[in-house]
This record gives structure tokens, sequence and C-alpha cells, in this order.
């Protein structure tokens, strides 16, 4: 069983998402009376509107199930099963906003509500929008499975906010063809490429502007109502304060560390709530990256194999210099100094 790491709140998954498993499985031939046992409720149980299912559970419940199916691409048959009104007020939000761009920015917002430790980035490249997902902790050997049912269950969602094949769309995927590739691609109506560099969703830009067939203004803002209603109950339902939570998020992250507008949306708050609770707590944005970093610098540091090009390289220096200039405002000392007096 793989630990998993922080995150912004810590939630569990809704419990229809176990439910829509179990009939995945009855649908393949197997009996998903044994996934039912290891999460310990009842169907009618986990069908209840506030049914959460703790992480742990919900993994080890994936496992199972991953077990059972063999190389029968369980991720991507989750992922068709999947209908966008399952996932709540976050759906709905999708499904009523203006554009294509905006519910898939609502989905990105609000994703930590329906999959904790996960976030979806967001760039623009040569007229194409890239989504990148990625996981804040490890999840162990269900990482493929989570992956391919998101990044195939966006395609999905896309359909059915279209009811058409989004055109131009591709998915990426950073592992080479699994067994069940040919039967992903027969099933998945754009381009899936492997051997990527990263797992990503790919949108020509011009698709993002297109209207949804049911929009609706008033829906989207009592949604939208709805998503902020439930991120503020499962806030206060979790333990530290919010500058807390943000530094033990970037703990947790890779470098480079995302920005505040990044963090912000990873913690489902505006940049301005953000920056007002870190001020009220003493502190701003950079200060606390600064915290992380020193942390992280002096540790590396303490590994004299490491040169210090490499360490300002793992801490997303680009440039040895100016890394230099970053360790001595946070110490006094140059991270020469620090390793020539022995730390």
């Amino acid at each position: 069983m793989v630990t998993l790491g922080r995150a912004w709140f810590d939630a569990g998954i809704p419990g229809i998402y176990v439910v829509l498993l179990c009939d995945v499985m009855k649908g393949l031939g197997k009996d998903p009376a044994a996934l039912l046992g290891g999460v310990g409720e009842s169907r009618e149980q986990l069908l209840a509107p506030q049914s959460r299912v703790p992480l742990e559970l919900a993994q080890r419940c994936a496992e199972q199930a991953l077990d059972m199916a063999g190389t029968a691409g369980l991720g991507f048959r989750y992922a068709r099963a999947m209908r966008i009104t399952l996932h709540g007020p976050v759906g709905l939000l999708a499904l009523s906003s203006a554009t294509l761009g905006d519910g898939l920015d609502a989905a990105r917002r609000y994703l930590g509500l329906r999959a904790p430790f996960w976030h979806m980035d967001r760039r623009e490249e040569a007229g194409r929008v890239i989504f990148p997902l990625v996981a804040t902790a490890d999840p162990g050997r269900i990482h493929a499975f989570v992956v391919e049912a998101m990044l195939v269950g966006f395609i999905h969602m896309l359909e059915q906010l279209l009811e058409a094949v989004p055109e131009g769309a591709e998915l990426h995927f950073r592992q080479p063809p699994p067994a069940h590739a040919m039967a992903l691609r027969g099933e998945v109506p754009v381009p899936v490429c492997f051997n990527q560099d990263e797992d990503a969703l790919v949108l020509p830009q011009a698709l993002l502007s297109v209207t949804p067939l049911l929009a609706d203004p008033q829906t989207a803002a009592l949604a939208r109502e709805q998503c902020e209603a439930e991120v503020s109950r499962w806030r206060a339902e979790q333990e530290g304060p919010l500058a807390e939570r943000v530094r033990a998020v970037l703990r947790d992250t890779a470098a480079p560390l995302p920005d505040l507008a990044a963090m912000a949306e990873r913690m489902a708050v505006s940049p301005r709530t953000l920056k007002r609770h870190l001020q009220q707590a003493g502190s701003s944005y950079r200060q606390v990256q600064d915290e992380v970093l020193y942390e992280r610098a002096r540790t590396l540091l303490k590994d004299r194999h490491q040169r210090v090009s490499d360490v300002a390289y793992a801490l997303g220096y680009n440039d040895v210099a100016n890394f230099s200039r970053a360790f001595k405002r946070w110490s006094g000392e140059t991270p020469k100094q620090f390793r020539e007096r022995g730390y």
C-alpha cells in the first residue's frame, strides 16, 4: 500500500465513483462484491450524495480491480462509463459554462473536490492549449489507470458538451503503449500518442471559444456557488491554517515550484484570497517558497557528491549565480561557505 502525501484537503473521493467501478467490473464479467467488501459500505450507502470513500480504501479498491481486470484496459472503460452529471456541481458547472474553455477551467479549478492529489496545469503553445495532468503525490501502481481514466474522461466530457467529436484534440501519455493500446485507440475518437514527455490533454486554441450546447449563465452561477460551498465545507474540516497547507503542498511539489496564481488554483481560492491569508499569517507566498527552497537547498548541499550547479538545477534555477545569490539572501552565506563551515 502506497501512503499518499499531503493535499489541500483530505476529503476522499465520492462514493459514486466506487459504484461506477463496480459496474464496469460487472460489465467485464467480474464479481464486484469483493470491491464493496473492501470498502465496507453497501451500494446504497455509496450512492448517498455526501458519501466519500477515504483515499487509502479507494486506492486499495482500484488496485484490486486492476488485478481482476488484467489487460482489459480498465482506465478507458471506466472513462467511457462516466457521465458528466456524475461529477455533481463540478460537472454541472462545466456543462453550463459559456465556453468550452470556461468549462475546462472550472473542471481544473475544482478537480481536487473529485480527485485529491491531482491537478491539471495549462499552457499555450503554437496555436494549441496543453493541459498536463500531474499527481501531487505518488499513487503507486494505480497511476496509469488514473491517468488514462481522467484524460480519456476529459475527451468524453468534451464530446458530451459538444455532442460531437472535439476536432483537433489529442491525448498524450508518458507510458509506452500498453497491452490494450489498440482497444484504447479504437475507443477514443482522437489521436492517442504514447512515449510523450507528459500526460496531457492537447486542444486547438480555437476549440476553447466554442459554446457548449447547454450553456446557461444562471445554472453556471448556481453550480459555481455549490462548488465553493463544497470547498468551504471540506476546508473547514481540514486541520491547520491555509498558510500551513500551502507550505505542505510546496514541500511535496517538485521544482520548479508553482507561482501564486497556480497555487491559488490548486487550493481552489483566488490569488487575492491566498495572498490575504498569508499576510494574516505574517508571511507572503514568496517567503513560503523561499523557506521550502532553502530547506531543500541545505539538504542537497550536505551531499558533497553533488556539485553546487547540480543543486541549483534541482531547485529549478537555470543559472548557478542566481541560486548562489538566493542562498546568500536566505542564509547570509554562499553555498560554498555553507559547505566549508560544515553546516
